[in-house]
C-alpha cells in the first residue's frame, strides 16, 4: 500500500501543473465559445444557453483527460529510462499507477460537469427534466466514461507500439505506426462485425435497459435511444482492456530494455 501511495504522490507532483493549466485553459475557452455561440445564436447573452452549452462542452473535453494525462505522464518519463530500469517496482505496477491515476482524475473531471448539469436541469424553470430523466443522464455519463476508458487503453497500446517501432526504425517510424494503427482498427472492426462476437456479446441479458427519452435543458435538446445491456458485452470489453494493459506494459518494458 505504501508503494502505491508513493507512486500516486509522484504522479500528482509530476502532473499537477499540467492539470491546473489544462483546467484554466478549458474554462477560459469554454466560456469564450459559449458566450460567442449565445450571441451568434440568440443575439444576446442567454444565461440558460451559456450554462447548458458550457457544461456539455466541459463534459466532452473531460472525456479526453484520461488519455491525455496518461500519455503526458509517459512522455515525461520516457526521457528518463533510469526511472524504469532502477525501480524496484514491476512494470505493471509502474504503468498501473499511471492508469489508475488517469482513471480517477478523468472520473472526477467528468463527474463535475455532469453533476452541475443535472442540478441545473432539475432546478431550472427552462428545463423539462424529471427525476427519471436525471437518472437517464447518469446512465449516459457512465457510457461516456466507459468510452473515455476504452480510448485511454487503446491509446496506451498504440503509444507502446510506436515507442517500440521507434527503437528499431529511425526513419519512417510514423508511417509504419500508421499502418499498425489502421490494421488494429480494421481487426477490431472485423471482430465486432463477426458472428463470434455477436454470439458472445449477446449472452446474459441484464434486467437494465434504457428506453427512448427526450428532454430539454434550457436551449439544449437531449435525445437518448433505447439500449439493452448484456453480460457478454461487459466481459468482452473488460477482456480487451486487460489485454491492452498487459500487452502495452510488456512492450514498454521491452522498449526500456533495448
Amino acid at each position: 500500500m505504501n508503494s502505491w501511495a508513493g507512486l500516486w504522490n509522484k504522479e500528482w507532483e509530476m502532473m499537477k501543473s499540467w492539470l491546473y493549466a489544462t483546467m484554466i485553459i478549458t474554462l477560459l475557452t469554454v466560456t469564450f465559445v459559449s458566450f460567442a455561440l449565445s450571441i451568434l445564436g440568440e443575439g444576446s447573452f442567454d444565461l440558460s444557453s451559456i450554462l447548458g452549452s458550457s457544461l456539455m462542452m466541459c463534459l466532452l473535453i473531460a472525456m479526453c483527460v484520461p488519455i491525455a494525462l496518461l500519455l503526458n505522464s509517459l512522455w515525461i518519463e520516457w526521457r528518463r529510462p533510469d526511472i524504469w530500469l532502477h525501480s524496484s517496482q514491476s512494470i505493471y505496477r509502474l504503468i498501473g499507477s499511471k492508469v489508475l491515476f488517469s482513471l480517477v482524475v478523468g472520473l472526477i473531471g467528468m463527474s463535475v460537469p455532469v453533476i452541475l448539469l443535472i442540478v441545473y436541469a432539475v432546478v431550472s424553470e427552462a428545463s423539462t427534466v424529471s427525476l427519471s430523466n436525471a437518472v437517464t443522464m447518469i446512465f449516459s455519463f457512465i457510457t461516456f466514461y466507459i468510452a473515455a476508458v476504452v480510448l485511454m487503453f487503446f491509446g496506451l497500446f498504440q503509444a507502446a507500439v510506436f515507442r517500440v517501432i521507434r527503437s528499431y526504425v529511425n526513419r519512417g517510424a510514423f508511417l509504419l505506426w500508421s499502418v499498425v494503427l489502421l490494421a488494429s482498427i480494421w481487426l477490431i472492426k472485423t471482430f465486432l462485425e463477426s458472428s463470434i462476437y455477436y454470439k458472445i456479446a449477446h449472452v446474459g441479458l441484464l434486467p437494465i435497459s434504457k428506453t427512448d427519452r427526450s428532454f430539454e435543458i434550457g436551449n439544449l435538446y437531449v435525445s437518448q435511444h433505447s439500449e439493452t445491456i448484456y453480460m457478454g458485452e461487459i466481459f468482452l470489453v473488460t477482456s480487451f482492456l486487460i489485454a491492452f494493459f498487459f500487452l502495452s506494459s510488456w512492450l514498454l518494458e521491452k522498449k526500456v530494455r533495448l
